[in-house]
């Protein structure tokens, strides 16, 4: 608690030094064009956190401590954003400022069912960009923050997205419409690793929970797909320092604004963190990692870009295992990788009606895992093309249609055994489809999706259909229903050549309402499983399942001023009958009831952003030997409160974000699964590997004022 304490005193010494400078005082009031005072106006100081909103008088007052000319924004949901620059040295006066109304827009209905959006430019968002880095117990990993959503599993030996009643190889990552082949950190066992990506790098991220379009495949549950950032505004950098290493990268936009690139190059190693927070799993080498991200992107004719995505990844850690049949003897368990991504994407403009895309990817995974007198290495190389058309025949429709192809090769070499397996794998897809928009308010989307794939030597096809009604200017009806497939995981498939496809079909609907800053979404859906993969008594494609739910989604950032928050709630009902299970039961990965509370508060006066998440789950399933009934026993309910503060301060040229988060705040004691031995005499639980922890760090942006960005998405 020392340590938690040094760190507040820190915090509040950085808020009171930043507050001595000296302040001045700029008054208005807010008109429209007929003269009407504006109650409401979000108004700030461009480039600063200083701001305020109008009273019912439509006047308001900021505090700031800019000097000379400076730039004031103004906000309203009902009128165009104004811009006006104010001379500090030489007013003095009163300002009367007058916005203009926003025209009339018919909003065009669009596609939602099992879509959650985010970014400011996705129509069904319910979450921000900014959203994925403030949440309260999630580090800045995007997984972590879409498992506050609902439809989600709180599954914390993984860090995999378990979705709706589905295992973690059922979710597909994509990014810029390509395939990301592992897109976790390698681990060791029960402890749940990152995504490999940080949110700075993406401007779109759509989440589908169900009912996802043709475009996409090989995926029973879901699909996670993530778009690159286009040209930056100006050349930046960025520096972060945390506890356990550090991040550097540069921004660079040349003078036409037709060509950037980034850079992003990161460090860590958790040695010196892991003797500060006490762990509970026994660590020989704490996790060491490198990691460089590159962006290039040039603007072409045709309003056309290209872009290269480049990744690369290196991380090194071991720990000391317990052996469950004998527990007094612990061995050495180390896990070793290197990978990298390469993505290559074209788009442009054939005519006005009509766009192309063509992209090239590249996966390159090498993992070594070394566990007593066992070493595995895996090395996978996968590449993919794909190819898209987009077009409006006319005002009335819309048309998808597009072609991948893969190519996926796996060595593994087992050298206990001195065995090597190889594993060579081609597959094609082709899809269409079609948006027919009857009016503004109705809309259907019929699709089919069709692969093959030649180590199976089977074809599936996979007809979809999605409609949208906007049944009033704030509320939607959507329904879909669809096909999906996905094959089994290589080292299945080695083996055992006379496999299928799994299958499901999902069946959704879903309400929605969206006005001023308030989002609320009722969505139900219905999963039949087929195919399934049975391992025991022989490997085979007799599985089946189901999962039924209701997910509920509430988000207000209207009512209170500076107050923000959604809550979330996910009934889930499922069974299946896979892999080694015996019978058809609850999976050990579903829960029955999750539910999430997150909040935000913003004090402005002295730019200071404080988040809180609490997240409960009621108990799963675990096999226990000595229970004779197959997955019979449940762990405790999932209870965890997670605390951060992040202090907004604009220094000369640099914007910095001081950050200070609390996970697991309560303490408790959170059981995941268990491990037993075969004779049922002793178990281990599977657990989180701290009772607390902690995290501070200290972001810098230069060159490019990331306050803007901070500043559109509080309430």
């Amino acid at each position: 608690m020392k340590f938690l304490f040094r760190i507040i005193i820190i915090i509040i010494s950085f808020m009171i030094s930043s507050n001595i400078c000296a302040q001045t005082l700029i008054k208005g009031r807010v008109l429209d064009e007929s003269g009407k005072r504006l109650e409401g106006v979000n108004i700030f100081v461009k480039g600063t956190v200083d701001g305020t909103f109008t009273n019912s008088n439509g006047d308001f007052v900021i505090n700031t401590t800019s000097k000379d000319i400076i730039t004031i924004v103004l906000k309203h949901e009902l009128m165009d954003e104004l811009q006006q620059e104010v001379n500090i040295d030489t007013n003095s006066g009163f300002l009367q400022l007058i916005m203009k109304k926003k025209d009339k827009e018919i909003e065009e209905v669009v596609i939602m069912a099992g879509n959650f959006g985010v970014g400011d430019k996705n129509k069904s968002s319910v979450l921000s960009s900014m959203d994925v880095e403030t949440t309260a117990g999630t580090d800045g990993d995007i997984t972590g923050s879409l498992r506050t959503l609902p439809g989600t599993q709180q599954i914390g030996e993984s860090g995999a997205l378990f979705v709706r009643g589905g295992s973690g190889d059922e979710t597909k990552v994509m990014i810029d419409e390509l395939n990301i082949f592992n897109p976790f950190l390698a681990g060791v066992p029960d402890i749940a690793q990152r995504n490999r990506f940080s949110p700075h790098l993406f401007k779109g991220i759509i989440f589908n929970t169900g009912g996802y379009s043709s475009k996409y495949g090989d995926a029973l549950s879901s699909v996670l797909t993530l778009e690159t950032k286009s040209h930056p505004l100006k050349s930046s950098s960025v520096i972060a320092l945390l506890p356990y290493g550090g991040q550097l990268g540069h921004n660079f936009l040349n003078k036409k604004k037709d060509m950037s690139v980034n850079i992003d190059l990161g460090y860590s190693n958790f040695n010196s963190y892991y003797k500060m927070i006490p762990q509970k799993v026994e660590w020989l080498k704490a996790p060491e990692s490198g990691t460089l991200n590159v962006n290039f992107r040039k603007s072409t004719k045709g309003n056309g870009m290209i872009k290269w995505y480049g990744y690369g990844n290196w991380i090194d850690q071991s720990i000391n295992y317990t052996d469950i049949e004998n527990p007094e003897n612990k061995f050495p368990y180390q896990a070793k990788n290197i990978n990298t991504i390469s993505l290559l994407t074209y788009t442009r403009d054939i005519t006005d009606k009509w766009k192309v895309y063509m992209g090239y990817g590249l996966n390159f995974d090498n993992s070594q895992i070394t566990e007593q007198n066992l070493r595995l290495k895996t090395k996978t190389v996968q590449h993919q093309l794909r190819f898209s058309l987009i077009g409006n025949p006319n005002k009335w429709m819309k048309l998808y249609l597009g072609a991948e192809g893969f190519n996926t090769n796996i060595d593994t070499d087992t050298l206990k055994n001195k065995k090597q397996l190889r594993f060579r794998d081609q597959e094609i897809a082709l899809w269409l489809e079609l948006d027919i928009k009857f009016s503004n308010n109705f809309i259907i989307r019929p699709g089919l999706r069709t692969e093959y794939n030649e180590f199976l030597k089977r074809s599936v096809y996979l007809p979809r259909l999605s409609l949208a009604y906007k049944t009033s200017q704030y509320t939607q009806l959507n329904v879909s229903v669809g096909e999906y497939a996905q094959k089994p995981q290589s080292q299945l498939l080695i083996n055992n050549s006379d496999l299928n496809f799994m299958r499901s079909t999902h069946y959704i609907i879903d309400f929605q309402y969206m006005k001023a800053k308030q989002i609320f979404r009722l969505e139900s859906y219905y999963k039949n499983y087929d195919k399934l993969l049975i391992t025991s008594p022989k490997t085979e494609n007799s599985g089946k399942g189901y999962a039924t739910g209701i997910d509920i989604f509430w988000r207000d950032s209207k009512t209170i001023k500076g107050l923000d928050y959604w809550i979330s709630y996910s009934w889930l009902n499922t069974k299946r009958y896979f892999m080694d299970y015996p019978i058809s039961t609850r999976p050990t990965f579903a829960s029955p009831h999750t539910a999430h509370i997150v909040t935000k508060y913003f004090l402005e006066n002295i730019g200071l952003f404080i988040g809180g998440t609490y997240s409960v789950a009621a108990g799963r399933t675990y096999y226990n030997p000595n229970n004779p009934v197959f997955l019979g026993d449940k762990t405790p309910s999932y209870h965890n409160l997670n605390f951060n503060i992040a202090l907004l301060r604009k220094w000369g040229l640099t914007f910095n974000t001081f950050v200070l988060a609390v996970n697991n705040v309560l303490g408790n004691n959170q059981i995941f699964n268990y491990r037993f031995s075969r004779n049922g005499k002793y178990n281990q639980a599977i657990e989180l590997p701290y009772k607390r922890s902690f995290m501070i760090g200290w972001f810098i942006s230069i060159g490019e004022n990331r306050s803007k960005e901070v500043l559109e998405q509080l309430p």
